[in-house]
């Protein structure tokens, strides 16, 4: 509960520490985990459906997630989750202890799942900051916590990629769960709840008057249903070169966890610096809409352009570019949902949509798993480019529609 502006400034703060420990872990262990994967043999196709397997759990439990945490609060939920975080990764680690290897891809497949139920780590911490933010400050709070992740995303894969190098594939997991342990018991001990009582109250009568929506709902809202489809078009994009690039360059390049753990590193610097330096000005100056339209122009054009890259270095600064289109556009399509959820439903609508971008998780790095097999190891590209286009097509829309239904009025 904030009750001065200097208390909302340490608890942005504070949420800002916590996401970025939060994301140093995650970073550190999403690189290596395609190829840890396939020294247990997975194929190309396994490991596209264990990277699924996080978001399908995550689509199941994200909303409701959400809607609890409007009732209970931000931090029991922070915590909870933090928890599930550090178990799973531990989980993963002590799969390399295994010998038999089919029992260890379904350890992986079991971590993964339990770290997708309680992974709504990153939309807590977003629903936190919009929740201490007032809303012509909410894009910059949002970018604050996309710069936490993407800092994260910048010292999380360099450092796993080192501890790795210097030990195995599996120490990166153990380290991970030991950060989230630490973050668990720092949040326990310094981090204030952001709802006050009378906000979870007014919750949970919502919740007890059976007031609360249904996906089929949300996505039939007029404000908030096209802004979801379009984030969860944009998370499809995404994902297909932020969980399939180790791959890529693994099959195209013949890079290693240590390659492209660096490039993760240099993919989270690209997005730090935009969104915790530029996102502010660009927005205060020209407005979500417009910083949307251009980050997601900027990524559909990087990703058609990126199979044509015959060398590492054109691969890596059409990288960077994608690092940016993501950068600009994330943020401000979350602050465009956030301004248009009433107060007590803020929670659940971002849960809402972590749930949306989980179902672009799943089928993303399933499809182009087999699509890398058997029709082109280029297709993560190519479907990304095609549905960033898509995306960017829905959202014209929506602007003109927006835009005619204020003339008329």
């Amino acid at each position: 509960m904030m009750s001065s502006p200097d208390q909302a400034r340490r608890a942005s703060l504070l949420i800002f520490i916590v996401t970025l420990v939060d994301q140093i872990g995650w970073g550190m262990v999403i690189p290596i985990l395609p190829t840890y994967a396939r020294t247990f043999g997975g194929s190309a196709v396994v490991v596209g459906w264990l990277l699924a397997s996080y978001s399908i759990a995550q689509l199941l439990f994200a909303p409701a997630i959400g809607r609890l945490s409007d009732r209970k609060g931000r931090k029991p939920l922070l915590l909870a989750c933090m928890g599930g975080s550090a178990v799973a990764a531990a989980a993963t680690g002590a799969a390399s202890l295994l010998t038999d290897s089919a029992f260890a891809l379904g350890v992986l497949f079991l971590a993964r799942a339990l770290d997708g139920v309680t992974g709504g780590n990153t939309a807590l911490a977003m629903s936190y900051a919009s929740d201490v933010s007032p809303p012509e400050r909410r894009a910059q709070s949002l970018g604050l916590i996309g710069a936490a992740i993407g800092l994260g995303y910048t010292i999380g894969p360099a450092l796993g990629g080192i501890i790795a190098h210097y030990t195995d594939a599996a120490t990166p997991f153990y380290v991970a769960a030991g950060l989230a342990l630490s973050n668990a018991l720092v949040m326990w001990w310094l981090l204030p709840e952001s709802l006050s009582p009378e906000q979870r109250a007014e919750a949970t009568l919502q919740h007890q008057e059976g007031h609360i929506t249904s996906l089929g709902n949300w996505f039939r809202h007029p404000q908030l249903g096209p802004l979801l489809i379009i984030n969860f078009l944009f998370i499809v994009a995404a994902s297909c070169y932020q969980m399939m690039l180790p791959l890529y360059t693994n099959l195209r390049f013949g890079l290693g966890e240590r390659d492209n753990s660096y490039l993760f590193a240099f993919l989270g610097l690209t997005m730090t610096v935009v969104q915790g330096g530029c996102i502010r000005p660009l927005v205060h100056r020209f407005g979500e809409r417009t910083i949307f339209a251009v980050g997601i122009g900027l990524l559909t054009v990087t990703l058609a352009v990126a199979p044509f890259a015959d060398t590492v270095t054109g691969l890596v600064w059409l990288c960077g570019g994608m690092g940016v289109g993501t950068a600009l556009a994330n943020p401000t399509l979350l602050a465009l949902l956030t301004n248009r959820a009433a107060e007590d439903e803020r929670g659940e609508v971002l849960g809402v949509a972590a749930s949306v971008a989980s179902l672009g998780r799943i089928l993303a790095p399933a499809w182009c798993g087999y699509a890398m097999k058997h029709v082109s190891v280029a297709s993560p590209f190519v479907t990304g480019a095609s549905v960033a286009a898509l995306a960017a097509a829905v959202f014209l829309a929506f602007v003109a529609v927006k835009t005619t239904a204020s003339a008329r009025s």
